[in-house]
């Protein structure tokens, strides 16, 4: 039961990341409309991600590998995208 609460809690952390990574990509050649996105913010997710796979390994614990896979993934390509965007506008 704990196990199928992990991966649907992955699950959730997929979905959460689809909107903005949409909404990011679609926008990338568009500086002004990236303005609000907090490289800060993600750059800290980022960090805090990636601890969380290491435990994640470290426990065994593969919803948290998942989850914090999906994150980092998601989470690199916010801030890849946004930061491009602002070096070319």
């Amino acid at each position: 039961m704990i196990d199928a609460i992990g991966y649907v809690a992955s699950l959730g952390a997929l979905l959460m990341w689809l909107p903005q990574g949409w909404r990011v990509v679609r926008h990338r050649h568009a500086p002004e409309t990236l303005a609000g996105i907090s490289v800060v913010a993600y750059g800290t997710g980022l960090l805090f991600n990636a601890l969380l796979l290491i435990y994640g390994v470290g426990t065994h614990g593969v919803p948290v590998v998942v989850a914090a896979g999906v994150n980092l993934v998601m989470s690199s390509l916010i801030v890849t995208v946004v930061l491009k965007a602002r070096r070319a506008g």
